[in-house]
């Protein structure tokens, strides 16, 4: 038998939300790298670049936001909100700071969280308490982990290290430096992430009659998902795939024999890797938006699409899964690499969709896709004096009366008055409209062009 005392475990128990890779911690840990979910931190210390690590971009919160116009009755100016000047004008309120309408987390006060459903946002990174996943019933052992790990004197020094439970990598680093900012970002223990989370429900976690607490621990983090949790790490033997127990060391949970020795604190190497399917995490897609009535193709960016199983030769792919709630796909991509999918996407009616990744009984983390209609111009009619009539399709909910940038029609970079909007025609005035120049057509579904036409001369009988 080989004795090993290790100084940390890999991503045990992770406080996954979605997939920002944070590498301002260590390989190995402690504290811990957490490339397929949000680094351990707390609420109001997450930054807009964090948030959007999970919400990706600006041109997503766009469509997200926008999209609550037709979803929730929301008008422009309940979010892009005028404030005077000083000058008798008027400037918006910032409104591209989140934490500006977002005090408070809001991920943990939906539906999906008061009925413990925890992988609609979450994937397979995390089992939810009711669905009746396997729990080991029988008493802890020298193998079972400690919630909070114990103290070992590491073999050779005097220095005291941390094995046998999560604490061993999930430790708070109040100086850990960020390397995109190289500014101090701290990292937070396993009890502020997690009593940070804004659940208000204590007997979710803490079940204080119970004489094996790993076992409250395990109705989230139950053994099916912590082993199936890997990134494919720089080992040269098998790069550019996850092979279990063939992996560098600190890269997951099921990577290397380091991996599992240092969860469960074991003197033993007794650990065959029961990986089926590793959980696919979603980072960013070549498009958030789609347009309704047309194919597409959508690459689909993250880690761990494909792996081999524990069984060293079984291989799992991945299927793309899009549904609105009424209309349900599933998609074969026509290209895989464990980091990359490319997949065509069939004509979609008009709506917003969640996308995941789904391999065998893993799902990834959740994700959205906008189906916008097409915007386009049939016609643009000068008619009497300065008024011009646009006739098309998708030109979606009118911009309000007192909106004065954004949404409308401009003639180069001349607003224009706006006399009817509706989905299919627009009428506006303005003086810069002239015969045969350029107009643009600027709708919450996006924006188009069209060249304007003189109104045809009726022609007496």
């Amino acid at each position: 038998m080989k004795k090993k005392m290790l100084t940390s475990i890999s991503l045990a128990a992770a406080f996954v939300l979605g997939a920002v890779a944070v590498n301002w911690a260590t390989v190995p840990p402690p504290p811990v790298n957490q490339f397929l979910g949000i680094y351990d931190t707390k609420f109001p210390n997450l930054t807009r670049d964090d948030c959007l690590g999970c919400h990706v971009s600006d041109a997503v919160l766009v469509q997200r936001h926008h999209a609550l116009i037709t979803t929730e009755g929301k008008q422009c100016l309940d979010c892009h909100v005028l404030v005077p000047d000083g000058s008798g004008g008027f400037t918006f309120q910032d409104f591209r700071t989140c934490s500006n309408c977002h005090t408070s987390s809001p991920h943990h006060t939906t539906t999906q969280a008061n009925d413990q459903d925890c992988k609609f946002c979450h994937g397979s990174f995390i089992d939810n308490p009711k669905d009746g996943h396997y729990i080991p019933t029988y008493q802890s052992s020298s193998v079972t982990p400690l919630p909070d790990g114990r103290e070992v004197v590491k073999t050779g020094t005097t220095d005291v290290v941390i094995v046998n439970g999560c604490e061993a990598c999930h430790q708070a680093d109040a100086t850990a430096i960020d390397p995109n900012t190289n500014t101090v970002r701290p990292i937070f223990s396993n009890a502020d992430t997690h009593h940070g989370t804004g659940i208000q429900q204590c007997s979710w976690c803490h079940d204080f009659s119970s004489t094996t607490p790993i076992r409250q621990c395990e109705a989230c983090h139950g053994v099916k998902s912590l082993h199936n949790i890997q990134k494919d790490s720089p080992a040269t033997a098998n790069s550019g795939t996850i092979v279990p127990g063939q992996e560098d060391l600190g890269w997951g949970h099921i990577g290397n024999n380091w991996d599992c020795v240092g969860c469960h604190g074991s003197w033993f190497n007794n650990g065959g890797s029961p990986a089926s399917a590793t959980v696919p995490a979603i980072n960013d897609q070549s498009a958030y938006t789609l347009t309704a009535g047309k194919e597409s193709v959508l690459t689909i960016v993250g880690a761990s699409f494909t792996n081999v199983g524990g069984d060293g030769t079984t291989t799992y792919n991945p299927v793309v899964s899009i549904t609105n709630g009424v209309t349900s796909l599933t998609l074969q991509p026509f290209s895989v690499t464990e980091s990359e999918i490319k997949v065509n996407v069939p004509v979609l009616t008009q709506g917003i969709y969640q996308l995941r990744i789904m391999k065998e009984d893993k799902q990834s983390n959740i994700a959205k896709l906008t189906v916008a209609p097409q915007v386009a111009v049939k016609s643009a009619v000068l008619g009497t004096g300065s008024t011009l009539t646009l006739t098309g399709t998708g030109f979606g909910p009118a911009p309000a009366a007192d909106y004065n940038s954004g949404v409308g029609v401009y003639a180069g970079a001349t607003q224009a008055s706006v006399v009817f909007w509706s989905d299919t025609k627009i009428i506006a005035t303005s003086p810069a409209f002239v015969s045969g120049t350029v107009i643009t057509a600027k709708t919450v579904y996006g924006t188009v062009s069209a060249k304007i036409q003189a109104a045809t001369k009726k022609t007496r009988r």
